[in-house]
């Protein structure tokens, strides 16, 4: 009797903590927060990432200026970084226009509504 309590609380205790790992719906929960919860909240995430490939471009220039990387695989590996740099730019610009649009509408909005 006793092994079965054991071992039907091993199983239960196995499922709680897998069940998130085998949950389909992470993956989804975390994109729609990141573009569900607004334009800042997507900004916010495009500056850090922004942030991060500057800081590996930088320790990518210390390690090679300290010979650690051959002139051919620095060159290489800057070149994808400041491709990605540049994408990531690129959007941030586009989710500014983005919330300087909505934010435009809303005054207006706002300010038709006190006219009435």
């Amino acid at each position: 009797m006793t092994l079965l309590f054991i071992g039907l609380f091993t199983v239960l205790g196995l499922v709680v903590v897998a069940q998130p790992l085998v949950n389909p719906k992470r993956y989804v929960y975390y994109f729609e927060e990141m573009l569900g919860g607004g334009t800042q909240k997507k900004l916010n995430y495009l500056y850090s990432k922004k942030n991060l490939v500057y800081d590996n471009i930088r320790d990518l220039e210390l390690e090679h200026e300290m010979g650690k990387l051959s002139e051919d695989d620095f060159n290489r590996l800057r070149d994808g970084l400041l491709l990605e740099a540049e994408a990531i730019v690129k959007e941030i610009d586009e989710a500014q226009v983005k919330r300087d649009i909505e934010e435009t509408i809303e005054s207006d909005v706002r300010t038709h509504r006190k006219t009435k």
